[in-house]
């Protein structure tokens, strides 16, 4: 045990400001890479949000589209149908019972 505290004094103390200049220094190398993920993490959070936003706008254009086209079908069909026959009243089937007997005696 003597034997390694003797070799860390002996290499610590006439080394002792480089090793410690060494450690800022690598202490600054890894804040500035950490700056530089964080940055682009961030743009790739705006390039992220700015997409989410635009597919946001095209489901919501293409769903109006295809409500649009629900609704036109709808009424394509309604007016392709034959209009529903309104029910005949007791005086108009007698109207036509007798214009039918003054044709055919």
């Amino acid at each position: 045990m003597e034997h390694i505290l003797h070799l860390a004094k002996s290499l610590y103390m006439p080394y002792q400001n480089e090793i410690i200049l060494g450690i800022l220094a690598c202490l600054f190398v890894l804040m500035i890479l950490t700056l530089l993920a964080v940055r682009r993490c961030r743009k790739q959070i705006k390039r992220l949000t700015e997409n989410t936003k635009e597919m946001a706008k095209v489901a919501l254009s293409q769903s109006s589209l295809a409500m649009r086209r629900e609704k036109t079908l709808d009424r394509q069909e309604k007016s392709a149908q034959p209009e529903a026959k309104k029910p005949v009243s007791r005086e108009e089937e007698e109207l036509f019972g007798s214009v039918i007997q003054e044709i055919f005696p």
